[in-house]
This record gives C-alpha cells, structure tokens and sequence, in this order.
C-alpha cells in the first residue's frame, strides 16, 4: 500500500511541475497592445497606468523619464489626438516574473496620413499578483529627430 502511494504522490507532483512550467510562457497578446490602444482613445493616464511606479522610458539623445508620475505628464505632452501607434512584435519571452517583448513600431499621424516616428523597441515587464506592468520601456527611433542633419554649408569647393 506504501508503494502505491508513494508511486501516486510521485506523479501527481510530476504533474503538478510539468503544469506550472507551462502556465505562461509568453506576456499575453493585450498587454502588448495595451499601449495602441490607450494612444488611439488618446488615455495619457490609461498608458501611464500600463508602467510600474518605478518605471522608466529611454530614447536616445532625450532624458531618461522616470516614474509613473513622470510618465503619465510624458504621455500627456506626446498623445495627441490624431496619432495611432502599431507595433510588430518580433520576441515575446516569459521566465518567472519577467517577460520580455521586443519588436517594431510606428506612430502614425490619421488626418495627414504620414509616419511620424517609427523605430524598434524593448518592453521588460514585471509580474505582480498576476498583473504584468512595463518595468522598462526602451525606444530607438529609426530617424531621430535632429539626428545627422547638419544646416552648415558644403566643404565641396565651387567652380568660380
């Protein structure tokens, strides 16, 4: 009879490991598109609320924005209402309580039509009490603004 028992606990912890190893392994798909969404109703404070307290935006060449406080005043001077932003998700990755998500994305003006940033980027989120929050947010435009443009005239000699 101990066998048997000791065989049935055996497996059933066998089973037990084997399910939680698959509960998540990848951040699910509306966390990702969180952020399009609250940029499309134009929610500064719905995309600050997707960050942890302690959150933090990197772009090149721009000051590092720190905190959710900091975030949602940021979202607020960059969400107008005529963008939309879609991302193309390229590594969507679970271990524990971090994930990481990174791909591409475009911020696209509606009314003209036209591209207004596009670059790659690199979410690391956080999961607390089963709700995942972006820890760090890294953007890298493709054309930054102000990025290699020089206004000085050509060193070319000219013909006289």
């Amino acid at each position: 009879m101990r066998t048997i028992a000791a065989c049935f606990f055996s497996g059933l912890a066998i089973v037990v490991v084997g399910c939680a190893a698959r509960e998540e392994s990848t951040i699910p798909e509306k966390v990702i598109t969180a952020l399009e969404t609250c940029v499309a109703r134009h929610d500064p404070e719905g995309c600050a609320a997707l960050y942890t307290e302690d959150a933090e935006i990197t772009k090149p060449r721009a000051t590092t924005v720190r905190g959710r406080a900091a975030i949602l005043q940021y979202f607020k001077e960059q969400i107008v209402p005529d963008l939309q932003m879609f991302t193309d998700t390229q590594v969507n990755l679970v271990q524990g309580t971090l994930g990481v998500v990174e791909g591409t994305y475009r911020i696209r003006n509606m009314n003209t039509r036209t591209i207004v940033e596009d670059g790659e980027y690199l979410n690391i989120l956080r999961n607390r009490n089963g709700e995942w929050k972006v820890f760090r947010s890294f953007f890298v435009p493709r054309h930054a603004p102000g990025a290699d443009v020089s206004v000085s005239p050509s060193a070319e000699p000219t013909e006289k």
